[in-house]
């Protein structure tokens, strides 16, 4: 059995936040109750560009039309090493009116990306009751996992551009 390949978008606004979903708490899923980016699997004939819009539309509602792509991160694989993540940074260039889409997903917010990424990690109580390393937000939101990897990398190359005065 092979890879099997996916995409998140990891949307910055102009004020340095990050969208954020909540997989929803009610549904019988390894990733209930996980704060992740919106994405999911690259369907026939989809580049990670294509997968990770179609799939912030289903989840969270952001119009493509309002969203400008940067570029593609590295892969990054999920803990189990089944599914290879590829995230596509992008900026919002519009009035976006992010909410819930979906049956999977019971929350959309911003948050800022130094409140994720630029913390140290420590080992917290996930809300289905298992310690994770992660990061706590508000209302015992956990970011943890592929999400908070992917995010520190992102803070970090743009740590590394800023100190190199390319951004």
């Amino acid at each position: 059995m092979g890879l099997e390949e996916a995409a998140v978008l990891v949307l910055l606004s102009p004020e340095g936040h990050v969208l954020l979903e909540r997989k929803s708490c009610s549904q019988d899923s390894p990733w209930a109750c996980d704060v992740a980016l919106p994405g999911g699997h690259i369907r026939p004939g989809e580049d990670s560009i294509a997968a990770a819009l179609r799939e912030a539309w289903e989840e969270a509602w952001v119009n493509p039309a309002y969203v400008r792509v940067l570029c593609l991160g590295p892969l990054h694989a999920t803990s189990r090493g089944s599914v290879i993540v590829r995230p596509v940074v992008a900026v919002t260039r519009g009035p976006l009116c992010v909410r819930p889409n979906s049956s999977e997903v019971d929350a959309v917010f911003w948050t800022p990306l130094e409140a994720v990424a630029g913390v140290r990690p420590a080992r917290l109580l996930h809300p289905r009751g298992f310690e994770v390393v992660g990061v706590e937000l508000e209302r015992e939101l956990v970011v943890w996992g592929l999400t908070l990897r992917i995010l520190r990398w992102l803070y970090s190359s743009l740590a590394r551009l800023v100190k190199l005065g390319r951004c």
